[in-house]
């Protein structure tokens, strides 16, 4: 017959062993909304439920995106020791910056080991050191391998907390902003960049979007934020807010890092590091509290 204590070790192992990969726990992509960054317009707390602001000393350094419970991408050029997530405290119905309560600290970052200091490859994985809670105003957003669906899309946003147009700031409240782009072809978009006196090619982890006649567009303080595209249902991060010349400008539409382009060193990353176990459920919880003082018990 066993021990007492062998059995109590045996229930904590069970207790403890409710593993599954938090990547196929459940679906990404969600929002429970269907369908200002420069020529945009406040955002609805429920449309955005990924996004992230990366904060250094409690002010919004730049944007980020919830991949899962423990990850969170942002661009090289983000800076921050913690993220914060949802739901609003003083005006129901908006997401404003300041209302924030959802904070996780930022354990460790990764970054892509090809960046020189400047795109490409603009691309940054940060891990939190506890996992995030998903709420309907909470949750992770999909990436795929290949974004060859998403070209010449019309319909695709951008969100941030940056500036609406060059030179003025987000005013207070600081409502989340979002804005309607359309992808740019990238060989359109390298050829307006070599026709301008920035010149510059746009590499192939770059994607663009924009409109070409300007006034939509990510501007600075949006770095590291999501570019986000609907398809059957679910919505896919498409790129990074990376870098542009000037914002909203004709023919110089903004410039993101392609998200697809770095999907295996993504998942290499999450798979290498870990991932954390989910908490136990209240019912196993339950059975361990009750059966507890039994093992406790005389043999």
């Amino acid at each position: 017959m066993s021990t007492r204590g062998e059995k109590l070790l045996l229930l904590l192992a069970l207790l403890l062993s409710r593993v599954e990969p938090e990547e196929e726990k459940g679906p990404c992509g969600h929002r429970t909304l269907p369908s200002r960054v420069v020529g945009g317009e406040n955002a609805r707390l429920e449309s955005w439920p990924w996004q992230g602001s990366l904060r250094l000393w409690g002010s919004h350094m730049c944007g980020a995106s919830l991949l899962s419970r423990r990850w969170v991408l942002t661009a090289r050029a983000g800076g921050g020791w913690e993220v914060t997530f949802g739901e609003l405290t003083s005006r129901p119905g908006i997401w404003n910056l300041q209302a924030y309560y959802n904070r996780y600290q930022v354990e460790d970052i990764y970054l892509n080991p090809q960046f020189k200091g400047k795109a490409p490859y603009d691309i940054a994985l940060l891990r939190l050191d506890s996992s995030v809670k998903y709420t309907n105003l909470i949750q992770p957003i999909c990436i795929v391998p290949s974004a060859l669906e998403f070209e010449n899309r019309t319909d695709c946003w951008v969100t941030g907390w940056g500036d609406i147009r060059e030179g003025e700031d987000l005013p207070s409240p600081y409502t989340l902003q979002e804005v309607q782009v359309s992808i740019i072809n990238t060989t359109i978009c390298n050829h307006l960049y070599q026709m301008s006196d920035f010149r510059y090619s746009i590499w192939g982890d770059m994607v663009c979007a924009g409109q070409l006649e300007g006034g939509k567009d990510s501007c600075f303080g949006d770095s590291g934020g999501p570019l986000v595209c609907e398809l059957e249902g679910l919505w896919y991060q498409i790129g990074i807010v990376s870098w542009g010349v000037g914002c909203g400008r004709p023919n110089r539409p903004g410039v993101y890092t392609n998200v697809s382009q770095h999907f295996d060193w993504i998942r290499m990353l999450i798979a290498r590091n870990g991932m954390p176990r989910p908490d136990p459920s209240p019912a196993l919880l339950f059975l361990t509290l009750l059966w507890v003082p039994r093992l406790l018990g005389p043999v």
